[in-house]
């Protein structure tokens, strides 16, 4: 396991990293707390919904799962935003490790690769935040999928 086999100073990787990345990664933070909190109000509705009987109406029941289905795919849009963000985050992350061994090239402590330290372990906590929020996103979406077709078809009889 990565994790494992790689001392983790959080601090040194924190001072490693540029200001356009600590930036993103607090923003990113952010973004996962309000993305948690849409995701865990959107399940809860349903299983509200689900418990009281209450989306008997037809008409009710569609305008639920069009609601919830909008909000996830607005979520979705967001966190593609977000990936893409990363991907510019990430490529001046690398470009300022090159620029900082080229940079020391010259000395008698040149840098090495040990400089990517930062930027793997940027991209190791960013990617494993979006493996979380799409997992947590692919949970309710289901979720509400299996409710509304559920309801569909009890209905229908």
């Amino acid at each position: 396991m990565f994790i494992l086999t790689v001392h983790w100073d959080l601090r040194l990787l924190w001072a490693g990293l540029t200001v356009t990345a600590k930036f993103y990664f607090t923003c990113l933070l952010v973004a996962t707390g309000y993305s948690v909190a849409l995701l865990v109000r959107a399940y809860t509705r349903v299983c509200r919904h689900s418990n009281e009987g209450s989306a008997s109406d037809l008409s009710d029941l569609r305008r639920n799962f069009a609601e919830g289905s909008n909000r996830i795919e607005n979520l979705r849009q967001f966190h593609s935003l977000l990936f893409f963000l990363f991907g510019i985050v990430l490529t001046n992350e690398v470009y300022a490790c090159v620029r900082a061994i080229l940079d020391s090239r010259m000395s008698l402590s040149a840098l090495g690769l040990e400089v990517f330290s930062s930027a793997i372990a940027f991209a190791f906590c960013t990617l494993t935040t979006f493996a979380f929020l799409h997992s947590l996103q692919w949970f309710v979406a289901a979720r509400l999928q299996s409710y509304a077709i559920g309801n569909l078809r009890q209905l229908d009889n």
